[in-house]
Order: C-alpha cells, then structure tokens, then sequence
C-alpha cells in the first residue's frame, strides 16, 4: 500500500509528540485454534442500494480441540451458517460472528462452515457513481481491506497470518467487467447480470483479498512469461500506458534482486476512481488511484513509477512474504519503499536513485521532528493503520539501505535472496529478517536491529573538519549530539569521507561508536574537498562545519552529485558573494543533474542579493523544467519586486510547458503580494491540469498573499463539486485567511462540515486545517464526529492534543516570518555593503623596506636572533 504523493495524508504538527494516544492498547498476533484452508465468496453487488448479498464459505482446520469459531465480521446481518450444510447456532455481536460446531472439532480435522450475509459496507467495499455534483464520474465499485476492513464485506479471519487459497464469484450489472485475485475461470451473463468467477491456487492472506468492477479498458502484456494486465478508464488508454509501460522490465529487475520468479500466475493493475490509498497489493491484482493517469504535458516532469514499482515489489514484499502482525508491517512496507529507489537505481541511474532516497529521508525527518518519534516495531496503538506512517515506510526503507551499505551490495543481496527462498507463502517477524541475513552472511545484526527498528530515533552526527598544515594531518571532530533519555541510543556506523589532494581521491571509511571523537587522517597538503558522507547515505541528520573554499570546490567539481546538491544548500546558509556566483554557475550549467541545480535556485533564493536575483532571472527559461520550477519558487522569495512581478505576471498570462511551473508561479506571485495577486490569480485557478495543479497552486497563491479579500475567493472552491486536489489546497487557504479576513468563526464552520465530507482527501485536509487555524472552538466537532476511517480518527486526536496543548496559531507563526524576511533584508545588504567596499577599497600603500642595518636594529629591539640564525 502506498500513498499516491510525497506528502503524508496526514498533517504535520509543530513539535515532536508520543507516538501512543490516551486510551491506546498493546496488540499482538491473534491466537489461531483453528486455521482458514480456503476462502470461497460468493456475493451480489446492488449498485442503486450500495449493498451485497453474499455467502461465504471457509474451511477450516482445527489446530487444537474447538468447539466453537468466531468470525470478523463488522455491520453483517448474518441470515443463517451451515457447517458442513448443516445448520448452527449462531451469535453475532456487529463485530464478530461465534459459530458452535455441531461437535468439538478435534486438531486435524477440518470443516466447512458457509455464512450467509446481505450488508451496505461502510468501508472495505465502496459503491461510486454519477450524481449531480459529479456527472461524469464513472459507476464503480472496489475494495480496500489494509489494514482489518475486510472483515467488513466478508466474514473472515482477520489477521495477516491467516493464509488461505480463495474464490470470488461476483454478480454485478452487464456493460462491467471485475477484476479479482488468480484467474478467471467463467464469465456468463445472464438476465443483463453478469457474473465472473476468480479462483486463487495459492494461499494469501484475507486483507489481500480484491474485487473492482467497473466499465474499464483493458491492454495486455507479458514479463517474460508472467502475463500482464492493465485495466483503466475508457479514453485514457495512453495515459495509462505512461504509467505502466515498464512494468515488464520492473518483473525482470525485481526478479533479479530477489532470486526469485514473479510468483504468481499473473499480474493485473487497475485504476480506479477516488480510491482512498495511491495504491494497494492485492495478490495478482494491484488497484490505485486514476489521479496518476496523466497527459504528455505532465509525464515531462511527474511520472507514476515509484508507486507502480512500490505496488510491484509487494508482490514478493507483503504477499509471498506477509508480515505476522502490523507492528512489523516495514517487513511489508519497508522492503516496497526501498524497491521504489531499487528501481531508480537501475532504471533512471544512482543521481535520481539519491534523490528519490533523500525525499524519504526528510520526509521520516520531518515526522520525527513535527510529530513524533518512535521504535519501527511499535505495538501501543488503537489501531493498526496508526502505524502506517513515515517510519513505517520510509524508515524502514532507509533501514534497508543502512543494512546495504554496511554490508556491501554482494552480502546484502545474498541475505535478500536467502530471506526472501527461506519464507515465501510464510508469516515473517523482524526476527525472520535478521537471522536469514545472519545465515547468508555471517554478520551478526541483533545491534543493528535494536538501533534502527527497536528503538527511537536516529543518529544526529555534527561534524568538525579542519586542515591542520603544521602537523600535516586532517582533523574530523564527529559528535553524536541526539538526546538519549527518551530511548534513543548512541549508534554505532560507518562514516564515508572522501579526501580530494591534487585531483586524487582518498576514501576513509571512520567508526563512530562513541559521543564524540577525533578521527586524524594523514593529509600533508591542504585538500580542496573533504566531502563526508559524499552520496548523503547515513540515516539521520549530518551537519558538517567546513570552510566556505571547500564547499565551493565540491559544488564546482564533486562527483557525487549529492554532495553537489548539499554544497548548494551549505552555500545558500554562507551567502557571501563566492558563494552567488558559484551557485550561478551551477544553476546555469545544463550538464549538472537537476536535482543539484534546483538546490542551487532555492539557495539563491535563500540569499536573496541583487545578485542572486540577476542569476535567478538568467535561468527562468532553464530547459528542464523542474529546474524552472525551483527558479520560480525562489524568485517569490523577492517580495514586491516590481521585475520580478512582471516576469511571473508575464509567465502565468502567457503559460509554460510544464503544469508544475506555472503552479509554483501561482505560489510565487502570491508571496510576492503583487497588488493584482487577488485578479491574476482567480484567473490561474480556472486553468485546467494534471491533478488541478495550476489551480492548487493559485489556492496557495492567494493564502500567501494575506489579503483579505481572498477568503470569499478560496472558501468557494471548497464547495462540494470542485475536484479534490483543489478543494483540499482551497480548505489550507480558508484557514490561512481566516485571521487576516476576520472570518474565524466562519472557517471552524466550514470545517466542522467538511470533517463529514464523502472525499477523503477534502476529509483528512480538515486536521491540518484546524492545526493551522489553532481555534480551540473546532474541538467539539472533532471529538463528536464520527469517522470511519482510521487514519481519521488518528488525525482528530492528534489535532485535538494540538490544540489543547496551545500550538502555535498561523498568526503568530506569520508575523515570526514576517520579522525574519525584515531581519534577512538587513542582512544581505549590510553584507552587499561590506563586500562592496572590500572590493572598491584600493589597497593600503606599502611601508617603505627598512634597510638591512635597520631590519638588524629592529630584531635586536624584539628580542629576535638574526635573520641568518632563524630556523627556516
């Protein structure tokens, strides 16, 4: 399962917080008495009512003496239950279903028990189709059971150890078509009823169990010998095949890394309308989100292949392998991100595989520091999906490059292999990882697993680098400086650094295992680089404290281009006039990767001197566009500049190739707090893209321009009706506005009815909302809502401890940034200042050269033996 963008679903908080929420509980793996054989389904889809009729057969074998089994099974109105075609006695709570044997069930023997059902499923199975708000939306219906929703439209045993081999035999209106795990072994339509029959040879477990219907398209391909299917909206066939055209090639490469066969009978991938996750794993049949379809002007700078290959790689990583209960979800969530940058890696090569790892990196980074920090293997929560977050993912992902990199690619891939040939069909525990990765390696790795999935947090290295000419040495002071009192250890790493002396590299790997040390490296000649930890590879934090004239030779020559990119960012906290012009530089060399020179636009930003406006503007029609993007990001950074609003006023009438673009010039003019920011961006926010992104980006545009006239602009785009994505980005502006416009009351209004809105995006947009807005009035509403979704309920406690706890207000955060811009303009230009006269000063005039005799007078006058008897 994967969210379909780089953001989290969830909102951000200021501060780091306890991951454990009052009122949550410890949770383990269910006990197993009897265990499901086979699940068979059979289920009547009432697309006008939004509900099944069903019957569901499970076989079942007894583990130990068993008189009774008990079912998940939530908002089920169970008719009757035969157990071998006898009927039973039954209760049935709403949330589980207890069937009594007809007689004790002794260990071996197994049963059939058939539990007929009708339901309207409020999660697990959702109905969609036209209504008036929304015309043109396609009749659908699909499933989403990660983590416990199965239990919802299916009684089952709800846990990921349950495997079990399945059927699905769905009856639906002809003119659909369903998609379901295995094979389709009978299609028959009957009284315009139509009716497909799935059957699934090989055991998985009950949440990876699917069916979509739908009015789809459909393309074929293969992997090798693995058949390939793509189901998508009619019309949108290319649109489609952009996203999935190197699905055969991802096969090979995962493949390869895995040592073992695509393990299925097929694979099909669907796109469906407003589904709740960017994609789920479903045994053979991947569902995601028609929000990724996109156009030839899109694909220039967005593609979907990290959650194509994300999904992909779960089919080894959550369905062949699962995961025994979710506190050790990463082993299914973990292993699917670090495949997302496995893939860049061999497809798009190691500067965007870097990239792509650096967005985990601070996206874990930014949860550590704005919510919370905890163990990967977490078991207090009230729910499993509480767990499916940055750490879960992408922690455990860069766990994985961590064990990667202290393994080297041979050993790493051998304990893959040997994992992956040791459990496949089986249930897996972090346990399971670490001892097949010691029986392939040799390596020990019960410290390594303690450090980074155990315990908190990560290592926050501060590192001192001087040259030290008289005793021909270099000096690294690395310091551990993470609080330790709340679990966090002291880690013991490798640290990479990189020794550049007259063109020659040298390659130091430093064993950092205490608080704090003093490496000396032998360096008889001052280096011109000293790049530490050169493709930014260690989990955590690295500051490094280096003089400027090494940062700017790594910016001009490293060739890592991480290291590049970080030089950029130390040259954008320097500022001096090195500092722009190098960055100008880079910015404009077309040879550089895009992802340095971008970084080197957001520094100029940062800077923000007449010069590194002039390098900025020099760029503004850089050939990729995502360095376009950057430049124009970083030009809203000069408020109230008169060229500068003339450029992006002049872009935004005029258009630019890239949707993206013209977004982030929306953003920009809007910080720019141009006095017709409020017309030109009304104007922007009717511009239709891939995702709305131009109209996201005018959303974000008339927030930052602080004017209050924009409210009544932005609280119209909320309106039920609008697209998602933008009525999301408009409910962040009503409570951006709010303060300014003097429209609180009205914005905890809006949001209180927004918090039961059918979209889940608009829905889980309200939590961040509220934090933004910090009225204490909201509260009510999200305590007293009732909300389905448990990644909702987990938000609204959240937001709720938020604000009681007195989070900073938007205002308050403003005006700090307002002071700050004021204090950053009377910085640069007492530095333009300084440096203007260190370059117009004329040099001091020399002293007139003593005489020898007086030289001899003046040494004698200090002290000093002759010139002839000093040690040279």
């Amino acid at each position: 399962m994967r969210c379909c963008h780089r953001h989290s679903s969830e909102p951000a908080l200021p501060q780091s917080r306890a991951f454990s929420l009052p009122g949550a509980t410890e949770h383990y793996a269910a006990e197993r008495p009897l265990r499901a054989e086979h699940v068979r389904i059979q289920l009547e889809l009432d697309f006008e009512q939004g509900r099944v009729t069903g019957v569901c057969t499970t076989r079942v074998s007894a583990v130990r003496l068993s008189s009774t089994l008990t079912f998940d099974a939530v908002d089920l109105d169970v008719s009757r239950v035969l157990v071998d075609e006898r009927p039973v006695r039954f209760t049935n709570s709403g949330s589980h279903v207890r069937v009594e044997l007809p007689a004790p069930l002794p260990p071996g023997q197994a049963a059939q028990v058939a539990i007929h059902y009708t339901a309207r499923p409020r999660r697990g199975l959702y109905f969609w189709g036209p209504e008036a708000a929304y015309p043109d939306r396609p009749r659908q219906a699909w499933t989403q059971n990660q983590d416990t929703d199965a239990r919802h439209w299916f009684p089952c045993l709800d846990t990921p150890a349950q495997k079990a081999t399945s059927e699905l035999i769905a009856t639906f209106p002809d003119g659909l078509t369903a998609l379901s795990n295995g094979v389709l072994v009978s299609d028959t339509v009957q009284d315009q009823r139509r009716t497909q029959h799935y059957r699934m040879e090989q055991p998985h477990a009950p949440y990876l169990v699917t069916l979509a219907v739908g009015d789809f398209e459909e393309l074929t391909d293969t992997a090798g010998t693995v058949p390939l299917r793509y189901l998508f909206p009619r019309g949108r066939r290319e649109d489609a095949l952009r996203c999935v055209r190197r699905t055969p090639e991802m096969v090979r490469v995962f493949q390869e890394a895995t040592g073992e066969p695509y393990p299925w009978s097929g694979y099909a991938q669907v796109f469906l309308t407003e589904f709740i996750f960017g994609g789920m794993e479903n045994t053979t049949a991947t569902s995601l989100t028609d929000s990724v379809l996109h156009d030839a002007r899109a694909h220039a700078d967005y593609n979907a292949e990290p959650l194509i290959s994300h999904e992909l790689a779960h089919q080894w990583f959550g369905d062949l392998l699962t995961c025994r209960d979710w506190p050790h979800g990463w082993l299914n969530e973990g292993f699917a991100t670090w495949f997302e940058v496995l893939w860049k890696e061999r497809a798009d090569g190691q500067d965007e595989a870097d990239h792509h790892r650096q967005a985990d990196l601070e996206a874990y980074l930014g949860e550590v520091k704005e919510r919370y920090a905890r163990p990967i293997v977490s078991r207090r929560f009230h729910a499993p999906l509480d767990v499916f977050d940055r750490h879960l993912y992408e922690k455990g992902g860069l766990v994985l490059h961590e064990l990667r990199r202290r393994l080297g690619d041979e050993l790493f891939f051998r304990g893959l292999r040997h994992y992956v040939s040791r459990h496949r069909h089986g249930s897996v525990e972090t346990v399971d990882l670490s001892r097949a990765f010691e029986q392939a390696t040799g390596h020990n790795l019960d410290a390594f697993f303690d450090q980074y999935v155990f315990a908190p947090g990560h290592p926050e290295l501060k590192v001192e680098v001087r040259h030290e000419a008289e005793e021909g040495r270099l000096r690294l002071k690395v310091r551990q400086t993470q609080r330790t009192d709340a679990g966090t250890p002291l880690f013991r790493l490798p640290l990479d650094v990189v020794v550049t002396v007259e063109g020659r590299d040298t390659r130091h790997r430093l064993d950092v295992t205490d608080a704090e040390h003093f490496f000396h490296l032998p360096c008889p000649t001052a280096p011109s680089q000293v790049r530490v930890d050169p493709r930014r590879d260690v989990l955590g934090t690295l500051e490094v404290d280096k003089a400027v004239g090494l940062w700017l030779e790594e910016l001009r020559a490293a060739p890592e281009s991480r290291a590049r990119t970080e030089a950029a960012h130390a040259l954008g906290r320097d500022g001096g006039h090195r500092a722009v012009e190098t960055l100008g530089t880079a910015l404009a060399d077309a040879r550089l990767f895009w992802g340095t020179r971008a970084a080197c636009a957001k520094a100029l930003g940062r800077i923000r001197t007449p010069e590194a406006r002039a390098r900025l503007l020099a760029s503004l029609r850089a050939e990729h566009p995502r360095v376009r993007r950057a430049v124009v990001a970083a030009l809203g950074e000069f408020r109230r500049d008169a060229e500068v609003i003339a450029l992006l006023r002049s872009l935004l009438q005029s258009g630019d190739t890239s949707y993206f673009v013209e977004a982030e010039a929306a953003r920009s003019y809007g910080k720019l707090r141009a006095a017709d920011a409020l017309t030109v961006l009304e104007t922007t926010s009717t511009r239709p893209s891939f995702q709305d992104a131009i109209a996201v980006g005018a959303m974000d545009g008339l927030a930052e321009s602080q004017d209050p006239a924009a409210f009544p602009l932005v609280e119209a785009r909320t309106a039920y009706g609008q697209p998602a994505f933008l009525r999301r980005a408009a409910t962040q502006a009503v409570a951006r506005l709010a303060e300014v416009a003097g429209r609180q009351r009205e914005a905890v209004d809006l949001l209180t009815e927004l918090l039961r809105d059918p979209m889940f995006r608009v829905q889980m947009g309200v939590f961040e909302a509220a934090r933004t807005l910090g009225d204490r009035r909201i509260i009510p509403a999200l305590e007293g809502t009732p909300l389905s979704d448990a990644r909702a309920r987990r938000a609204a406690r959240e937001t709720v401890r938020a604000l009681r706890e007195g989070e900073p207000q938007a205002r308050e955060l403003a005006s700090l940034r307002e002071e700050v811009d004021a204090l950053k303009e009377a910085t640069r230009a007492m530095r333009e200042k300084l440096e203007g006269l260190s370059l117009t000063k004329p040099p001091p005039t020399p002293a007139p050269k003593p005489t020898r005799g007086k030289q001899a007078a003046a040494r004698k006058k200090a002290g000093k033996p002759p010139a002839s008897k000093r040690r040279r």
